[in-house]
C-alpha cells in the first residue's frame, strides 16, 4: 500500500473515531442531565409507603411520544372521581412514568399523582402495593414487559387512538391481562389477525369503550376564534407521521402537504393544520415539508398552525376532515361530517380490506388539485348515510358522556375481578 493511501485511511479512520466519541460524549451529557433530573425530582415522585392507588397510567415511552399519556388524563381523572364515590379513597389514580423529566412534565398538566421510577426497586415498591389493581398502558413500550411481570393487578392494554394501522393488531395484545378496545371494528380486527387469539379467551378479554376523550369538555383557542369573521369553509387537515418500518408508513406530508393546504387556502378556504407530534422525527423530507406547512400557514391570514396540546375543538371547528390512516380519521367519525382520507404513498404501507377506505372518499396521494377537489367535493355533497355506520361500527354510542361512562364501568368490572 502506498503512502498517500494509507494516509488517506489513518484520517478516514481518526474522523470516524472523532465522531463516535463525539457522540459518546452527548449520550454521555445526557446521561448526567436525566440523573441530575431523577436528583431534583426524586423526593416529589418516589413512590412512599403510604401510597395506597387502586388505578394507574403507567408510561415508559419517549419524549416524543409524551401526547400518548397526556390524552388519557382527563378520562382517568374523571375515574378518579368515580372511584373516589365508590369509596377507593380520596386519591385512586395514579400515574407513573420511567423517565423523570416525563414526570415533571406530566405532573403540569395534571391533578393525579404522579410517581417516578427508573430503577426496579422503585418500580417494585409502585406495582407491589396492596391496593394496586389496575395498570394501563397507552403503547407497546419494551420496558411495559418490566411491569407486566406482577401478578397482583390486572394489566390493561388501552393504546393511544383507534385506527387500522399494523400496529393496531400487534401479537403484543396478548401479554395483557384485557385490551380496551374502542368499538366492534377493533374486537373483529384482533380476533381475525391473532392465531389463537379468540381459542385462548382473547374476546372475554376485550371491552369496548369508545374513545372516551371525545367526552372532554372542548375549548377553542382563542386565536382561532378571533379569525372567524364569516361562514368560510374550514378544513381540519391533520396528516399522521412518516412511520418508523415500511409497513407504518402511512404519512404523505413530504408527497403532498404544502402544496394541498395552499390550494385550500387558494379556493378560499380556512385550513387548521394539526400535525402528528411524531411528524419529522425519522425522517428528514417529512420535517422540511412540515416547515414549510408552517410556513404557509402563519404567513396566510386564514391559515391556523396548531401545535396546542388541546385536541378536540378542531372536530366542532371544522366542517370537512382531511387526513390519512390516523387515530383522528376515527375520532372524526364522532362528528358525523365529512371526511376523505389520503391512501399511502409507499406500496410497503399495509391496508386492511374491507376497512375505512373502502368506507369514506379518498384520493391518491401525489395529486395535490386532486387532493383539494375531493375535499371540496365532499363538503358540499349531500350527506353520506356511510358515516353514520362507520361511527356505530368503530366507535359504538358517542351520544354525550357515553363512552367515558363506559370506561369507567369497564374499570370497575375490572377491578373487581382482581378483588382480594
Amino acid at each position: 500500500m502506498d503512502f498517500p493511501t494509507r494516509a488517506a485511511q489513518l484520517r478516514r479512520t481518526g474522523v470516524q473515531t472523532l465522531s463516535r466519541g463525539r457522540s459518546l460524549a452527548r449520550k454521555g451529557l445526557h446521561v448526567v442531565k436525566d440523573r441530575l433530573t431523577e436528583r431534583n425530582v426524586a423526593q416529589r415522585f418516589t413512590p412512599a409507603a403510604h401510597d395506597s392507588f387502586t388505578a394507574a397510567l403507567y408510561f415508559a415511552g419517549d419524549g416524543a411520544s409524551v401526547y400518548q399519556l397526556s390524552e388519557w388524563l382527563w378520562s382517568c381523572e374523571q375515574l378518579a372521581a368515580r372511584l373516589t364515590a365508590e369509596n377507593f379513597g380520596e386519591a385512586p389514580v395514579a400515574v407513573f412514568c420511567r423517565h423523570a423529566g416525563h414526570a415533571e412534565q406530566i405532573s403540569r398538566l395534571t391533578t393525579l399523582p404522579v410517581r417516578f421510577g427508573r430503577l426496579a426497586r422503585d418500580l417494585d415498591a409502585f406495582m407491589t402495593q396492596p391496593s394496586l389493581r389496575i395498570v394501563f398502558y397507552v403503547n407497546q413500550s419494551p420496558l411495559n414487559f418490566q411491569a407486566l411481570r406482577y401478578p397482583q393487578p390486572a394489566h390493561v392494554h388501552l393504546s393511544h387512538g383507534e385506527s387500522e394501522k399494523i400496529s393496531m393488531i400487534s401479537n403484543q395484545l396478548k401479554a395483557y391481562d384485557y385490551v380496551f378496545t374502542a368499538g366492534a371494528a377493533a374486537r373483529e380486527r384482533i380476533l381475525a389477525a391473532l392465531p389463537d387469539y379468540a381459542a385462548h379467551g382473547g374476546e372475554q378479554r376485550m371491552r369496548d369503550v369508545g374513545r372516551p376523550q371525545l367526552d372532554a369538555p372542548r375549548q377553542m383557542p382563542q386565536a382561532w376564534q378571533e379569525m372567524q369573521t364569516d361562514d368560510r369553509l374550514t378544513v381540519y387537515y391533520a396528516p399522521t407521521w412518516e412511520g418508523d418500518s415500511p409497513s407504518m408508513a402511512y404519512g404523505t406530508i413530504h408527497l403532498n402537504g404544502p402544496a394541498t393546504v395552499q390550494r385550500l387556502l387558494d379556493e378560499g378556504c380556512r385550513v387548521i393544520v394539526r400535525p402528528h407530534p411524531r411528524t419529522g422525527y425519522l425522517d428528514l423530507a417529512a420535517a422540511q415539508a412540515l416547515a414549510e406547512l408552517r410556513r404557509i400557514t402563519e404567513d396566510h391570514p386564514r391559515g391556523y398552525f396548531d401545535d396546542d396540546p388541546r385536541i378536540g375543538w378542531q372536530l366542532d371547528a371544522a366542517d370537512v376532515c382531511l387526513t390519512e390512516m390516523s387515530a383522528l380519521a376515527f375520532d372524526w367519525l364522532s362528528t358525523g361530517k365529512p371526511l376523505v382520507l389520503i391512501k399511502p404513498g409507499t406500496v410497503g404501507a399495509e391496508v386492511m380490506p374491507g376497512g375505512l377506505f373502502d368506507r369514506v372518499p379518498h384520493t391518491c396521494p401525489r395529486d395535490p388539485a386532486a387532493i383539494s377537489a375531493a375535499v371540496i367535493t365532499a363538503a358540499h355533497a349531500s350527506a353520506d348515510p356511510r358515516l353514520a355506520d362507520a361511527q356505530l361500527h368503530y366507535l359504538g354510542d358517542t351520544s354525550p358522556g357515553a363512552q367515558q361512562r363506559r370506561f369507567e364501568d369497564a374499570v370497575l368490572q375490572v377491578i373487581a375481578s382482581r378483588a382480594s
